[in-house]
């Protein structure tokens, strides 16, 4: 449960330097996905020999305008909310998606996201109750029938619960973060992105320190 809302967001994997290319004779202090953007950076000015001798050196080429570094690290996310997140969610080009299939997957039992909004009013959580009920035993009914699940989902409403693994790079994930936790935000897409900034600031806290 994230700010009243019944979704999930888990870390699945997290983009770093190899270890062969992790300096053996100092202590770095930092992540592995912040040493591979910090020798990325390095690169451009033939100082990889310095790698991890600056901590501060990630936030002062973002100071810089210098993100294009932050992109060479991902991170991937698994993600349980609704379709109205995810139909908005997608709209992030420069990312990769993998959803959970309705066409192929029977949907036999009502999952669905309940807005707190509507929750916490009697008659508008009881009316929003009883069309997610009906709207499935609509989609039963027609899967009784012998309709194909690709075409009885059709009925089945936007706040259907769904499953989906997102990965996305970090300068991307910053501007997600940035645009997606305003208040201007859909209120389940800023308790998601809520939940991965918090997730990132923790991983990669030169990165996603700022925001």
């Amino acid at each position: 449960m994230i700010e009243g809302y019944n979704v999930e967001v888990r870390l699945l994997a997290i983009t770093a330097l190899s270890p062969s290319e992790t300096p053996l004779d100092r202590e770095t202090n930092l992540p592995p996905s912040e040493l591979l953007i910090e020798y990325a950076g390095r690169l451009c000015w033939g100082t990889t020999d310095k790698l991890g001798t600056s901590t501060g050196r990630i936030q002062s080429w973002l100071a810089m305008g210098h993100e294009s570094v932050i992109e060479h690290a991902s991170a991937t996310f698994y993600i349980r909310a609704s379709r109205v997140l995810t139909h908005e969610l997608v709209r992030h080009r420069l990312a990769s998606y993998s959803q959970r299939s309705q066409r192929y997957v029977r949907e036999s039992k009502p999952r669905y996201v309940t807005p707190p909004e509507l929750a916490r009013d009697q008659r508008g959580g009881e009316i929003f109750e009883k069309a997610m009920l009906d709207a499935w035993d609509a989609y039963m009914q027609l899967l009784n029938l012998g309709v194909r699940p690709e075409i009885a989902r059709y009925v089945l409403p936007n706040a259907c619960e769904t499953e989906i693994v997102m990965s996305m790079n970090f300068r991307e994930l910053r501007h997600f973060i940035k645009l997606r936790t305003s208040k201007r935000s859909l209120p389940e897409m800023r308790a998601v992105a809520g939940e991965m900034k918090r997730i990132m600031k923790e991983q990669a806290p030169r990165v996603f320190g700022d925001l």
